[in-house]
């Protein structure tokens, strides 16, 4: 009897504790359409430079805000910080990747406030930076895309078709 008592005072919390965490669906689904309708930052990459060798890869990447409130994102494995970690993605033509010669960082979690770049409303920012710095690259054709995700928050954006001459 004892036993059925303390089985019986377990379902009642467990059913308890269950019923508790529940949310009810149409306050999820408001929050899942909430989430999808926030704006998010775009990203755009594009070359800098007609003459673009193995040594010297200019490309531009800029962040646009479309909404109508300030946004912002952290600067952590952006271009914004171009010297600093692997966030783009290289593949040539036989669809190998290209090798990251670059530094790797740790980071103290979470980003501290100076580590965040704020994106007025309506308005973009904009950074160029050599991809020549962090990547092996040869002579020969490339497809190139920001990785987006992870820390920054960001989008990947647009991915470009570049043309690598000899040295």
């Amino acid at each position: 009897m004892i036993r059925q008592f303390y089985l019986v005072i377990f379902i009642a919390a467990t059913i308890s504790v269950s019923c508790q965490n529940q949310k009810p669906i149409s306050a999820t689904n408001e929050a899942k359409q909430t989430a999808s309708e926030a704006p998010k930052l775009e990203t755009h990459l594009r070359t800098v430079a007609n003459n673009v060798t193995a040594d010297s890869v200019q490309l531009s990447f800029t962040v646009i805000n479309n909404a109508d409130t300030a946004q912002q994102f952290c600067k952590w494995e952006t271009p914004f910080e171009p010297r600093l970690g692997k966030y783009m993605e290289i593949i040539d033509q036989q669809g190998n990747e290209a090798q990251f010669t670059g530094a790797m960082a740790r980071r103290v979690m979470p980003p501290p406030a100076e580590s965040y770049i704020q994106v007025p409303p309506h308005d973009s920012v904009r950074t160029v930076f050599d991809l020549a710095k962090n990547y092996s690259l040869k002579s020969g054709q490339y497809t190139v895309r920001y990785l987006g995700g992870g820390i920054s928050g960001l989008q990947t954006g647009n991915e470009i078709k570049i043309s690598i001459k000899g040295h």
